[in-house]
């Protein structure tokens, strides 16, 4: 009789991993509204939100040079010092309000430096998945991951605006801190074996770069004539008018739920609740053409964020989320069209491509915000991304190739030249 097969979903290193990721999200959503606030309580300035978003967004860009070097570490020792190091960071802004004071240059600078180490520390989760449950199951567990990442990010950025509304910034920034040491010491009871790197003593990290650099080069060769520019294009712009107005939202949202800071993580929560329903919704939406579908939703979306900047906080939270879902759908289907059409050993390259400029676009949209913040006011800020999405919706609308797209399967990114 043949033995039954152990399920990944009890591998003691797959729980390990599991536990790390609910925790560090319970940290991430506390820290994310907290660290903003703080910025907007030091400064009492929308000008400084955007230039906290703008040493994020900026960290974030700089993705695509920075998680490679995990490769030339063990990925355990990374997963914990750097959560370690991360956790020790922020101790020190609690240390320094309850001693000599905090500055808001130093706070700024603290975050770019956490949201550095976090471009390098993620990655890495999702490097160890495949090791650890096996190549037949990153799917499933991928999906379990994920699906825990969006459920309790919902939860967390709600919870974290109540609890932050009681603590205040400085005590909720310390639980971070909490539970990135906690993730650390979790993540040094791992027992995986990581396969062995080849490693030539001799090579440089300058000899490393060039390879990169070549093969972003024959990544960005590879989709030149193809309609993916179009969508990079797209997502960079929706990018850029997304920033605008999320670096005001802490503003904002103390102006809608007069100065209740719980309203800045229920703006958040209602958000990634939009975003969540996009993806579930998405396969039922692919019978319809992506063109007019983008069009329609997109023009939807700009409408319903117009309320949200006029309307009061309860009727402003519900169309904020609703905006949100054409966003979900437009992640689901670019990536799966992707997944789907781009040759497996070209897509890291071609997705690398598309985040990093995507993300290339967020620091212009923090300073524009910030600016636009701090001249004007916030509520200015949500109407000019939601006229930008109209404007979006109108690009599509007018040009031929993207208003006659058809059903998402039958997409073709590449003509027969394109990928050739």
């Amino acid at each position: 009789m043949m033995k039954k097969k152990k399920s990944f979903m009890i591998e003691r290193n797959f729980l390990l991993l599991m536990t790390g990721v609910f925790i560090n999200e319970i940290g991430s959503g506390i820290y994310l509204i907290a660290g903003m606030l703080l910025v907007l309580n030091l400064s009492g300035s929308v000008f400084f939100s955007g230039l906290a978003v703008f040493a994020i967004s900026s960290a974030g860009a700089m993705s695509f040079l920075i998680a490679p070097l995990a490769n030339y570490a063990k990925y355990k020792h990374s997963l914990v010092y750097g959560n370690l190091i991360k956790a020790i960071i922020l101790l020190t802004i609690p240390l320094l309000h309850y001693t000599i004071g905090l500055n808001i240059w130093y706070v700024i600078s603290l975050l770019f430096i956490v949201a550095l180490l976090t471009q390098y520390t993620y990655p890495i989760e999702s490097t160890v998945l495949p090791i650890i449950v096996g190549k037949d199951n990153v799917v499933e567990a991928n999906s379990f991951l994920q699906t825990i990442r969006e459920a309790m990010n919902i939860a967390f950025l709600a919870g974290a605006g109540i609890i932050i509304t009681f603590i205040g910034t400085i005590p909720a920034i310390s639980i971070t801190a909490v539970c990135l040491l906690l993730v650390s010491l979790l993540y040094t009871f791992f027992n995986f074996q990581q396969p062995d790197i080849t490693r030539d003593n001799h090579a440089s990290m300058e000899s490393a770069a060039k390879t990169y650099i070549i093969d972003l080069k024959a990544g960005f060769n590879y989709i030149r004539n193809s309609l993916i520019p179009k969508m990079i294009f797209s997502i960079v712009f929706i990018n850029i008018a997304m920033v605008i107005m999320t670096t005001n939202l802490p503003a904002f949202s103390l102006m809608k739920g007069s100065g209740i800071e719980a309203a800045y993580g229920f703006y958040l929560a209602a958000m990634s609740f939009g975003m969540m329903i996009g993806a579930i919704i998405s396969s039922k939406l692919k019978q319809i053409n992506f063109g007019k579908l983008i069009i329609i939703t997109f023009f939807g979306t700009g409408i319903v964020w117009m309320g949200s900047a006029t309307l009061p906080l309860i009727p402003s939270i519900i169309l904020y989320g609703a905006g949100a879902i054409s966003i979900g759908v437009l992640n689901i289907f670019v990536f799966s069209a992707i997944q789907k059409q781009v040759e497996t050993h070209f897509i890291g390259r071609v997705v690398t491509l598309l985040t990093s400029t995507a993300a290339l676009g967020m620091p212009i949209g923090a300073l524009i915000g910030g600016f636009i913040g701090e001249t004007f006011s916030p509520v200015i800020s949500v109407m000019i991304c939601s006229i930008s999405m109209m404007i979006f919706s109108i690009f599509w609308l007018s040009s031929s190739v993207l208003r006659k797209l058809p059903e998402i399967d039958r997409v073709k990114l590449f003509n027969s030249s394109s990928a050739a």
